[in-house]
């Protein structure tokens, strides 16, 4: 499996952004960058039907291994190269600190296959929180579990 894994990560690399994505148009002045950029907000907020990520970064899911395939080394080689990647596309990712490697597996597995926005005037940052413990995707993991105003 680790020689795949290997394969896998070396096609996350590949994944990353290439350097001439947004230069393949025309230099906008500075007006115009920022009409792009009030446009790019505008579709975020709209939340107008979007690609999903495997779209852009040209990554399948059914590449990546079950998780229960996976050791705690192979998610650590597999969820930090893919993070690494992501942030080539202006999206970052934000993990409670004491979130297991499998967690956070399985919640890049749903980046993959959901639909993103790419930001060409900025980021958007996966957190995962909603703002209410009940029903949030992080579990026990939730950060809204450990401020003090929360008593359920």
């Amino acid at each position: 499996m680790q020689a795949y894994i290997n394969f896998l990560v070396e096609d996350i690399v590949a994944a990353h952004r290439p350097e001439d994505y947004y230069s393949r148009s025309r230099k906008n002045s500075e007006d115009e960058d920022l009409e792009e950029s009030l446009r790019e907000s505008e579709m975020f907020v709209s939340q107008e039907r979007r690609t999903g990520f495997e779209g852009y970064c040209g990554l399948r899911r059914e590449s990546f291994p079950p998780k229960e395939q996976l050791s705690e080394d192979q998610l650590t080689q597999l969820t930090t190269a893919f993070v690494q990647m992501m942030k080539s596309w202006n999206l970052e990712v934000a993990f409670p600190y004491d979130l297991p490697q499998l967690r956070r597996y399985e919640l890049l597995m749903n980046i993959l296959v959901g639909p993103v926005m790419i930001f060409k005037h900025g980021y958007y940052c996966f957190d995962f929180c909603t703002g209410n413990p009940d029903g949030c995707k992080l579990g026990e993991y939730c950060p809204c579990l450990k401020r003090e105003f929360y008593n359920p």
